[in-house]
């Protein structure tokens, strides 16, 4: 059993990004537009007029681009080189979790440097969910080994670990959680071979004696499914000590709606989208909709992915549902656009980033794709795209939305990683008196577009009513 991790703040790596206001300034001139093609470029675009210079002149001007360019592409590359070595660490198999603990919070460190450097969004995003992916494929590899260990042998069937969440839409940041599920296939004859191989006390502890189950009954239970159950535990127990936190939530697939065959999936989604019935809540299928495959069969998982593009469509009322209760979140602006923060409480005199602005704007764009079968991808931008280029959303109103998206991510990037630095549990609760008068504006400009996209699905969905 992997030990509890301890709190990433103890690592001295996190030190530099203890300071929000003093990172929130380094990053500003960084994200006008004109600042690395002006670092790159320089004063070429003004000098290099050939009518006007001799070629000698000429040549000095281009050898002086070249060597930035020179500058900036070693840069990339380094970048890219230093990423490869993280992940041949992971790659490796050596190591126990302790030891991949300490690459992920090396990694974030890394990442939360490079942020500093370039202020990209996605960049930060792509790198995190990257190196994740590759630390979760190592980590199912050591689950399955640990299985082995107690006696119950190597996986037993095909499988799929999907992610869902911010994982499942490529956004994740530096404080994130468990958010997964498990497909499997469990035929007559795995089910038969895994329980021939079982010891009594490895058969027992598959068995839920609560519920009146005995070893002369385990021809009748899906075994296969107990098994994924006590590996997915195992699973869960390894991401926690890395530093991946278990779900509130439980969306993990060792509890039991979130693991299943590829019929029982289907019987799940079928329930729910024809009869309004069965394990899978309205919620559940909000989040089944950032579904991504991240290890192991890759033709199960896209057979899944077929089922859920299939039913998550179907239902128009399940879609209203959604958006009925996004449209109902409430943004953190009150009368005149003034940005409204709690009044009481332990977070009082702060709003929170992710529920009164970054997530209505996710769910909404994410019902109006699904809704219009774009489901080809589960990024917010790229669905922001999607949608401008099927002529679901006028292209100012869809760069709004981006640009509202970058400076909410800018903003929880910098203060989880904040949180991270000076020990704080996991949040999204920001003072916004932190923030300079320009940074307050781009917030309630952000929050404006927010609204503003609640009453166009508000229009569209509800003809204007709720």
């Amino acid at each position: 059993m992997p030990q509890a991790r301890q709190e990433e703040a103890t690592s001295p790596c996190f030190e530099p990004f203890a300071d929000f206001q003093e990172n929130l300034q380094r990053l500003i001139p960084l994200r006008d537009p004109s600042y690395f093609p002006a670092r790159l470029l320089g004063d070429f675009p003004e000098s290099y007029r050939p009518q006007r210079l001799d070629p000698e002149r000429r040549l000095l001007l281009l050898e002086a681009l070249k060597d930035r360019l020179g500058e900036e592409i070693a840069g990339v590359a380094a970048d890219r080189d230093r990423f490869e070595t993280f992940t041949a660490r992971l790659s490796r198999g050596d190591g126990d979790v302790d030891d991949l603990g300490e690459a992920h919070r090396a990694f974030m460190c890394w990442a939360a440097e490079g942020f500093l450097a370039d202020a990209s969004v996605t960049g930060l995003q792509q790198r995190l969910t990257a190196f994740r992916g590759y630390l979760t494929r190592a980590l199912l590899k050591r689950a399955e080994a640990a299985m082995e260990t107690e006696g119950f042998g190597p996986v037993p069937a095909p499988f799929a670990w999907m992610a869902l969440g911010s994982d499942g839409r490529g956004e994740q940041l530096f404080a994130t959680d468990q958010d997964n599920l498990l497909v499997y296939e469990a035929t007559e004859e795995s089910q038969a071979a895994l329980l021939a191989r079982l010891s009594p006390p490895c058969l027992n502890r598959l068995l839920r004696f609560d519920q009146g189950e005995t070893a002369a009954g385990a021809e009748k239970i899906d075994l296969t499914g107990r098994y994924f159950w006590r590996f997915s535990e195992k699973m869960g127990d390894m991401l926690h000590a890395v530093g991946i936190d278990r779900c509130k939530g439980h969306i993990m697939p060792a509890y039991d709606k979130w693991r299943g065959t590829l019929s029982r999936w289907e019987r799940r989604l079928v329930g729910k989208v024809k009869y309004g019935a069965g394990e899978l809540s309205i919620l559940d299928m909000n989040i089944l909709m950032d579904c991504r495959f991240v290890a192991g069969d890759a033709l199960l998982s896209d057979r899944f992915m077929t089922l859920l593009r299939r039913y998550l469509p179907q239902n128009p009322d399940i879609l209203n549902q959604i958006a009925h209760s996004a449209i109902l979140m409430p943004v953190a602006l009150g009368m005149f656009k003034r940005l409204k923060v709690k009044r009481s409480g332990p977070d009082k005199g702060t709003l929170n980033l992710k529920l009164n602005g970054w997530a209505p704007l996710t769910i909404l764009v994410r019902v109006l794709c699904v809704k219009n079968r774009l489901m080809g991808e589960t990024h917010t931008l790229k669905r922001l795209s999607r949608l401008e280029s099927n002529n679901l959303l006028d292209t100012r109103i869809a760069e709004d939305l981006k640009d509202a998206y970058y400076h909410l991510m800018v903003l929880r990037a910098l203060y989880q990683v904040h949180r991270l630095a000076k020990g704080l549990p996991k949040g999204n609760a920001i003072d916004p008196a932190w923030l300079d008068e320009g940074g307050q504006d781009l917030l309630r400009k952000s929050l404006s577009t927010v609204e503003a996209l609640q009453d166009q699905i508000n229009r569209s969905f509800f003809g204007g009513t709720v």
